[in-house]
């Protein structure tokens, strides 16, 4: 039976760094060391999955990288292309909003692959520049945080970090404002091709 997640992100940057990042290829997930991907495991409810998911990790990762091919933009426009994406971006403020709805087939690859399209961001990020990536399942309810700041990206848990998730929803509310302001009704093909002229 197919599932879905749902991503919600909210990011400032300067729009430079964002070109750079749009323009750069996927890095596949199994670069990163297995304890960057291992908050993934943490947020359900029941132990039982907690385990399997730590489990699955190495296997979820090698398997993810497969999908990985090109660059963000080709990945975004991908996603737009199935009608799931919407993108909305206040070139004043620096400030995106990225939303879109994936079928995942294989639960622990799909949640790596729909935070893979995202990750990268914090990797071209500088200065002040942050954001917040948020995923929701279907099947359980549960959700992901995923912290984005200048070559760092952290899960974050809603007691333990809770200043932090704080500061972040915060930032990323304004973010989101402004840029939905800025693009409302604007196709998601339009705001990437105004991106990357």
């Amino acid at each position: 039976m197919a599932r879905y997640v749902t991503v919600a992100a909210a990011v400032t940057m300067e729009p430079a760094r964002l070109r750079e990042f749009l323009r750069s290829p996927v890095t596949p997930p199994s670069t990163r060391p297995e304890s960057d991907w291992s908050g993934l495991c943490d947020p359900w409810h029941e132990e039982a999955v907690r385990r399997r998911y730590r489990a699955e990790l190495p296997a979820a990762l090698a398997e993810c990288d497969r999908w990985i091919d090109g660059d963000h933009a080709a990945l975004l426009r991908g996603l737009d292309e199935d009608g799931g994406l919407t993108l909305r971006h206040d070139e004043a403020t620096g400030s995106l909003a990225v939303d879109f709805d994936t079928r995942v087939d294989f639960e622990l690859p799909g949640m790596i692959w729909a935070l893979t399209a995202l990750r990268g961001l914090a990797d071209a990020m500088a200065g002040e520049d942050t954001g917040l990536v948020e995923l929701t399942t279907d099947w359980s309810g549960g959700t992901v945080l995923l912290h984005l700041a200048p070559k760092r990206s952290a899960f974050l848990d809603p007691d333990r970090d809770a200043a932090a998730l704080a500061r972040a929803r915060n930032a990323a509310f304004d973010a989101r404002a402004a840029a939905c302001e800025a693009d409302e009704d604007t196709e998601a093909g339009e705001v990437l091709d105004r991106l990357l002229p």
